[in-house]
């Protein structure tokens, strides 16, 4: 993963491991820190992330990916719980 004191990275975050929803979810919690813009690329949701708040403690980027996907895994679960 790039260095997050760079003003605005792209991560490719694959389809098949991440939900569009929780994606968003996880950009509207980082707003605050960081503009993000969420396409379809092939198999990947690429998030092209901008305006990265350079004193915000830790890495904004890692952090919006480790919520992007708890996300996911919570929605997850929820649809399965649903079926059972």
């Amino acid at each position: 993963m790039p260095d997050a004191a760079q003003p605005s990275q792209t991560v490719l975050l694959h389809r098949a491991l991440y939900m569009q929803q929780a994606i968003k979810e996880a950009a509207e919690t980082f707003a605050d820190f960081a503009s993000f813009a969420i396409t379809r690329q092939g198999p990947h949701y690429a998030v092209a992330i901008a305006d990265i708040d350079a004193e915000a403690d830790g890495d904004v980027v890692a952090e919006f990916c480790n919520f992007a996907l708890f996300n996911t895994m919570q929605k997850k679960r929820r649809k399965v719980q649903a079926v059972a």
